[in-house]
């Protein structure tokens, strides 16, 4: 009905323009090329607005990224809401303090987590209202209410001197032993790792650029003993890709970050050594370069933290190190 009624407004439009002969083919041309197309009227009018949860919470999870957030860090995010979302029928912005509460508290009896896990959903969930209330979704903002979960504060032990020889020892291929230097020496994220390419390493400054979270990049270095490890892996190579860190076997892809976690699962059982994993590493870079001196601001600058209470969590104090500096600064 509307491409017969738009063809006839056409034609009389052009009318005055046109003999008779000339609208006849006019009219003819525009049945045959509209024959196979329907015509859909535009409305003006406004629509309904799209307020959905998944809408609301995807809106959230753009701005953490526009804002830097990784998207590893975003996906989590993601995760964490959508449960909270297809938890609660009566979509997220009727959500109150109570339901908060009482879905946290069935989500830890139902799965056992830890509360340091808890209280890491317990943070994106408040970020997520805080957003909804100063983005006027909501006008009161029911996470304020929501303290903050005690979170019992455990000594994660570092490598020590014996763990890292036991798991250097025990490496057969130069890519492991490689890795295992590179991660100590730098004290970079397995997430850096991954995205290093062979033309990142400057061997004659001993140093690299890696990107860090929200996209900040600083400057690691390599001791000797990572430099030698990592040019001897380099030369054994073969392949043409131009990653860092590539698998053992062909098609040699760059390693993931579940690939550097399993390698260093591996090493670890043949080793006897529990719980390696690149975060440990990590952790034991930073205790070891605090305990022997190095200043805890360039400590932080080397882990990429923006905080040095962040840098902080990740350091063991050495008792002996500490006995050490006592007697030094306050002997007398």
């Amino acid at each position: 009905m509307l491409k017969e009624q738009l063809q006839d407004e056409i034609l009389q439009c052009l009318q005055p323009d046109l003999n008779d002969c000339q609208l006849e083919r006019l009219r003819n041309t525009l049945y045959i090329k509209m024959y196979n197309y329907d015509i859909v009227e535009i409305k003006a009018e406004l629509v309904e607005y799209d307020d959905s949860d998944m809408r609301i919470i995807n809106l959230f999870l753009n701005t953490k990224l526009v804002e830097g957030r990784s998207k590893r860090t975003v996906e989590r995010y993601k995760l964490v809401l959508r449960m909270l979302s297809e938890y609660f029928a009566k979509g997220v912005r009727n959500i109150d303090t109570n339901d908060l509460r009482y879905y946290l508290a069935k989500y830890k009896a139902d799965r056992g987590v830890c509360n340091n896990t808890l209280d890491g959903m317990r943070r994106v969930i408040s970020s997520f209202f805080a957003w909804l209330s100063d983005e006027g979704y909501i006008v009161k903002n029911p996470t304020r209410r929501l303290n903050q979960i005690k979170v019992e504060k455990t000594i994660k032990k570092p490598l020590s001197d014996e763990e890292r020889e036991r798991l250097k020892c025990i490496c057969s291929r130069e890519r492991d032993l490689a890795l295992l230097e590179f991660l100590y020496s730098t004290g970079v994220r397995v997430g850096e790792l991954v995205g290093l390419d062979r033309k990142d390493i400057r061997f004659q400054n001993r140093d690299c650029i890696v990107f860090g979270k929200g996209g900040k990049e600083r400057e690691v270095y390599l001791n000797a003993s990572s430099c030698l490890h990592l040019k001897n892996y380099l030369e054994c190579r073969n392949d043409n890709n131009e990653a860092l860190f590539v698998s053992e076997k062909e098609p040699y892809t760059r390693l993931t970050i579940s690939g550097v976690e399993d390698i260093l699962r591996r090493l670890g059982r043949k080793a006897g050594v529990e719980k390696v994993h690149p975060h440990r590493y990590r952790r034991t870079a930073a205790t070891n370069a605090l305990n022997r001196g190095m200043p805890l601001q360039e400590v932080s600058k080397m882990l990429g933290h923006a905080k040095t209470e962040t840098t902080m969590i990740y350091c063991t104090i050495n008792e002996e190190s500490l006995r050490f500096n006592h007697n030094k600064y306050l002997s007398a």
